[in-house]
């Protein structure tokens, strides 16, 4: 099962949490997840993530991909 770590909360619907595909692993990717799904969590707190995830690029409303300011893409989990 890959574990995500809370980082934190981004706008009135989203969380974003770092996912990675197991403990053994040190790489992990940013990812928004609905904001509902981590309510009460902190900064640090772990979220099992249930196999078979995908990663899903973010699109905004126009169909433009979403980036951060460095242009790297940002993810949504999908199954």
């Amino acid at each position: 099962m890959a574990i995500g770590t809370f980082h934190s909360f981004r706008g009135e619907k989203s969380a974003l949490i770092l996912v990675k595909a197991n403990k053994l692993v040190f790489q992990t990717t940013p990812v928004y997840v609905p904001k509902d799904a981590c309510e009460g969590m902190v900064k640090g707190d772990f979220i099992d993530v249930p196999d078979n995830y995908t990663l899903i690029p973010m699109v905004s409303a126009d169909g433009v991909p979403r980036t951060t300011t460095d242009g790297e893409p940002l993810y949504m989990l999908g199954y």
